[in-house]
């Protein structure tokens, strides 16, 4: 039980970090904080595979603060108009992906050539969902 509830504290870190950095405009290098975080974050889908329970459960605990954060951008920057946004929601959107945006900025650039916000904050957080799945697999693949 211990172990579960230290992988919950692992899964809310790039939420800190990312609240943390834009609060307090901490600049970390873009690519550093991709690497670090990387590393981090396929270490912490290797430790979920590792959990007892059903291993899809275990997946969707992994990535269950993504999913609510992916889901609460794409209702307040694709589904809604600038007018009807939320600041507080629309900030906090994005902190979960931001250790990731090297990662989206340079996959965005290398498809489209074009900086838009959107596309780069959601290949960041497609980005972080590969990383994860692949530790995941990888565990799994080791155990």
């Amino acid at each position: 039980m211990k172990e579960n509830k230290k992988m919950l504290i692992y899964i809310t870190i790039p939420l800190i970090y990312g609240f943390v950095s834009n609060t307090f405009m901490l600049i970390i290098p873009p690519l550093l904080s991709q690497i670090v975080f990387g590393v981090f974050w396929f270490w912490v889908g290797m430790k979920f595979s590792c959990l007892s329970g059903h291993k899809v459960k275990r997946f969707f605990i992994g990535n269950s603060i993504w999913l609510l954060s992916f889901l609460l951008y794409l209702w307040q920057f694709v589904l809604l108009h600038d007018e009807s946004r939320n600041i507080f929601l629309a900030g906090i959107s994005q902190y979960y992906m931001l250790p990731f945006i090297w990662s989206g900025i340079k996959l965005s650039l290398l498809f489209t050539g074009i900086i838009n916000g959107t596309t780069i904050t959601i290949i960041s957080y497609l980005s972080m969902l590969l990383v994860f799945t692949v530790g995941f697999i990888v565990g799994k693949i080791k155990v």
